[in-house]
């Protein structure tokens, strides 16, 4: 149903006392407290709204690969429900039966031209169902009213903002909404920004602190800035399985990047050394490092980072360099002349895969070798437990395999005895150099 036929259609329905379903629902509308009624409609008088807070980041990637959504068009308003459906399936499921068992619970809330603001989830089941419903009838389900929408329709009037403001405050604003995906409170947060809102006026639609909504917005900057260095831009569901990474990167580059620095880092580092580390720090969640080992990257503690300390950064910064630069992959343009007809997120997600596959090895080997430094350092002023820990490694050593008279374990035995012999020196004169 076209824009202007759903609006005679919704104007129709509130002329009717009989389509009236509940009355007196308060909702916060301009600022003031208003009741309003909710009705039935008719699902075809409806179309979803394609930015939903459920399903953004999932229609924003589709729309940078291809092209805008129609909700109106039948072929786009069966994506839109693939995504809803896609969302949260198990949670689906159960939604469906108690739709079908006991009915619609829960009111939405729709535009005066039938834009569903609250409620998309909900409808793409209830119209699942009826398109099912000989399937249901079998199972001895009357699925009538399924075929419509107890909802709010909003006045004639409603100006942008105060939808988005009724759209964020239901649908990411209750605690009922936590198993949304967690990429889409940012991307909420960004589009917001974008429109005008403050940090305070998003952190009281979505009942949440304003120091956490700035802290979102810093998070989403960096997702961006993560999905435009590798080409990927626009395309957020490549952030999947990554949010806690971007959560403490976020955090980490905040105290560095503060005008007095911090005081775990202890050297004169400068805005190439946090680049530099920004960069390693995306490697390392493309290659979906998390956890400690995440962390030991950047940080802020000076004796769990390797950025914290000059020696240990520098010598793990020009290992990993070297090491992407051996690194071959074919670009995402090549990649798309391969696969004209194959969908862009499969095909980077089989990208970063491959590339995390062949990057995996050589990671794990740099951070090793970098903890062991740092472990060192650490222990520096602690010489006995050095000695002891060197002595238990050449101890571990089996001298049956044959790597271990390669010429390179020679020239490290080499260096190794005249490491030896100049401590020894050092001890006979009490320790100085």
């Amino acid at each position: 149903m076209i824009k202007a036929h759903r609006i005679k259609a919704l104007q129709d329905i509130q002329a009717k006392s009989t389509n009236v379903e509940r009355t007196g629902i308060p909702v916060i509308y301009k600022g003031k407290r208003i009741e309003f009624n909710a009705y039935k409609i008719p699902l075809d008088c409806l179309i979803y709204n394609k930015y939903n807070g459920r399903i953004s980041s999932s229609v924003k990637s589709f729309e940078k690969q291809y092209r805008e959504l129609d909700p109106e068009n039948p072929e786009d308003k069966a994506r839109i429900e693939e995504f809803l459906w896609k969302s949260k399936e198990d949670r689906n499921q159960q939604t469906m039966n108690s739709l079908v068992e006991i009915g619609q619970q829960v009111h939405g809330i729709v535009t005066s031209d039938g834009v569903i603001i609250d409620g998309n989830r909900r409808a793409s089941l209830l119209n699942r169902i009826w398109a099912n419903r000989k399937d249901w009838e079998k199972r001895k389900h009357n699925v009538d009213e399924c075929q419509y929408f107890i909802a709010i329709i909003l006045p004639d009037n409603a100006e942008k903002k105060e939808v988005l403001r009724l759209e964020t405050t239901y649908q990411m604003g209750e605690d009922s909404k936590l198993d949304y995906n967690p990429i889409e409170k940012y991307l909420k947060c960004k589009d917001l920004k974008a429109e005008g809102f403050t940090e305070g006026d998003i952190a009281k639609m979505m009942s949440q602190d304003e120091a956490k909504v700035k802290e979102w917005i810093r998070i989403v900057k960096l997702m961006d800035d993560y999905l435009d260095t590798l080409g990927y831009k626009g395309i957020y569901t490549r952030l999947e399985k990554r949010e806690g990474q971007f959560v403490d990167l976020a955090g980490y580059l905040a105290r560095y990047e503060n005008p007095n620095g911090s005081s775990m880092v202890t050297w004169n580092y400068d805005a190439d050394d946090i680049a530099d580390l920004k960069a390693i720090s995306f490697d390392y969640i493309r290659a979906q490092y998390e956890g400690k080992e995440f962390r030991v990257i950047a940080k802020p503690s000076k004796s769990e980072s390797f950025f914290c300390n000059a020696k240990a950064w520098r010598e793990f910064r020009d290992r990993h360099f070297k090491l992407i630069d051996k690194l071959e992959e074919k670009t995402v343009s090549a990649l798309r002349k391969e696969n004209p007809d194959t969908d862009l997120s499969s095909l980077l997600r089989r990208r970063d895969e491959q590339w995390a596959e062949s990057a995996k090895e050589s990671f794990m080997e740099n951070l090793r070798k970098s903890q062991s430094k740092l472990e060192n350092i650490n222990e520096s002023n602690r010489p006995l437990e050095l000695v002891q820990k060197a002595k238990d490694a050449l101890e571990s050593i089996d001298t049956s395999v044959d790597a271990f008279c390669s010429p390179k374990v020679t020239a490290a035995l080499t260096e190794l005895t005249a490491l030896v012999s100049k401590y020894q020196k050092l001890i006979k004169k009490g320790g100085n150099e």
